[in-house]
């Protein structure tokens, strides 16, 4: 994987196994030695690519505490957290959650953000949830339409309006769902420009998460 994201141009990645309550999950200190693992590995083999900790957090209760007691990780040890829900959930449940979150001096970035059937349903809740100071990532596979029509689409509008923060490949494996990027920055330099373009793929990352 670190291969093809070297060969797509990626110089710096923030990995983020799925913490799920209930599910076999790897605590941070596991993160970390199996982080160092694969560093130690690449560099062996001559892959430059920064790596850097952090969790996909599916939002349940009791998150807050968990991240108080230092049980799931933040991107690079960063206020910013990396939360995903089911694609079912109600908006209002959404946003609440995301609001605790903040409350507890966190700021959320909410996960591939074109999942979400209340967010496909009103684009107008992503401008609510980025005025509350949410971030918002998309993945790299709905701005070039491999991830379905719908998607696709609320993915092009919120790019217009300005309200996405990043994107990210979203990859869990060498084949299928890889680190790819490079059709994506190609088409957000088409559409957009390079300083959006750059601003999405890793400057607001850079800046936000203490990396680069």
């Amino acid at each position: 994987m670190l291969s093809i994201a070297e060969a797509e141009g990626i110089t710096h990645i923030v990995a983020t196994p799925h913490y799920r309550p209930g599910r076999p999950h790897a605590g941070p200190q596991a993160i970390r030695s199996c982080l160092a693992q694969v560093k130690e590995t690449a560099s062996e083999r001559g892959i430059g690519t920064a790596l850097y900790a952090g969790n996909e957090v599916l939002f349940h209760s009791g998150m807050e505490e968990a991240l108080d007691g230092g049980r799931i990780l933040t991107m690079n040890g960063s206020p910013f957290v990396l939360v995903e829900f089911l694609p079912g959930d109600r908006f209002l449940y959404i946003r609440n959650a995301l609001d605790g979150i903040m409350a507890m001096g966190y700021r959320p970035v909410l996960a591939h953000a074109e999942r979400y059937g209340c967010m496909l349903a009103d684009r107008k809740n992503a401008a609510e949830l980025k005025s509350m100071g949410v971030r918002i990532q998309v993945n790299a596979g709905s701005v070039t339409g491999e991830s379905g029509r719908k998607a696709g689409l609320f993915t092009a509008r919120i790019l217009k309006e300005g309200l996405a923060d990043y994107i990210a490949t979203d990859a869990h494996k060498s084949s299928g769902r890889t680190p790819a990027i490079r059709r994506c920055r190609e088409l957000l330099h088409k559409k957009h420009g390079g300083d959006y373009a750059a601003a999405l793929l890793y400057g607001n990352a850079g800046r936000d998460f203490g990396i680069g």
